[in-house]
């Protein structure tokens, strides 16, 4: 008996992705972590940086499958303020609310999102506050509910910090998510190490909304695309949007936090869509091009 559990426990130990959960992403009333879908990212070693080192992390944990939506951070928009832990400024222009403070930026309240309509030529959802309620606004020629599972947009690193902390989750580290993003393969890219119009969202990849936002898992293996998860199930973790991180960057720039996967507008040419780079930006920076995505412990 001692000799089968034994096999059966170096079985498990070996075994590199678990599941995915594929709960909905959407809940009629109030929304919750379980509404989420999730991959989970058994504990050991991944390869890390440009030149692949190993690193280890000694810890189960689940990493959303697809970077938040609009939609899901309308809901929280919407549950924040009536509870009142959120605020929209006299000019309606800016959701702020309060962080606790860091060794670089005071306890205080800091802006969360920057609402405004959406009249750019780049195709990508934005919030707004009619004065009543928030609303998903969406470019010309698109019809409401349009942007709804695209990723969320013009959120500050304080904006997806006050999210998960709603929910009881947590910004991934740099390391949590280069491990989501390559495994332990080495990888370039999520699924390999060629990039292709049909496994990513980039500049003028000829996708339906180009150039702007696609909706989050489109990369799927339908509409003329190639599945293209990582190793352990996770989506859109290239391109599309950058992910904010928990993580300082350090070196030149130590107040600002790491953002992983490059955007919509890069160059296939550029290295930022790379599983291994790193960039940096300012965590009160709203940007049209960072949304984010959270992990838990199991």
């Amino acid at each position: 008996m001692k000799t089968k559990l034994f096999i059966v426990l170096v079985i498990l130990a070996r075994i590199t992705l678990i599941y995915c959960s594929e709960n909905s992403a959407n809940s009629e009333t109030s929304q919750s972590s379980d509404n989420f879908a999730w991959c989970h990212i058994a504990a050991g070693d991944f390869t890390w940086g440009k030149n692949s080192s190993i690193q280890t992390i000694d810890y189960d944990y689940q990493i959303m499958k697809y970077e938040v939506t609009n939609s899901q951070y309308l809901s929280f928009l919407q549950e924040a303020y009536a509870s009142g832990k959120i605020k929209v400024s006299d000019g309606g222009d800016i959701v702020q609310g309060y962080y606790s403070g860091d060794e670089y930026y005071p306890e205080g309240y800091y802006d969360f999102y920057s609402l405004g309509d959406n009249r750019s030529e780049n195709n990508y959802g934005r919030i707004s506050w009619n004065g009543e309620t928030f609303v998903i606004n969406v470019p010309a020629g698109y019809n409401e509910g349009d942007f709804d599972d695209h990723p969320v947009v013009f959120v500050t690193w304080f904006g997806a910090l006050a999210f998960a902390d709603y929910y009881g989750l947590r910004l991934p580290t740099e390391q949590e998510w280069e491990k989501a993003a390559r495994g332990n393969t080495g990888q370039e890219y999520p699924w390999g190490n060629a990039l292709s119009a049909d496994k990513a969202n980039y500049r003028n990849s000829e996708d339906p909304w180009d150039n702007g936002t696609t909706p989050v898992g489109y990369y799927n293996g339908q509409n003329k695309t190639s599945d293209s998860p990582s190793p352990y199930g996770v989506y859109d973790i290239c391109g599309n949007v950058y992910d904010w991180t928990d993580s300082w960057y350090g070196e030149s720039n130590p107040s600002y936090r790491i953002i992983r996967g490059g955007y919509w507008y890069n160059f296939s040419v550029h290295p930022y869509l790379r599983s291994w780079f790193r960039v940096n930006n300012n965590p009160a920076g709203s940007d049209y091009n960072v949304g984010f995505r959270c992990v838990k412990i199991p």
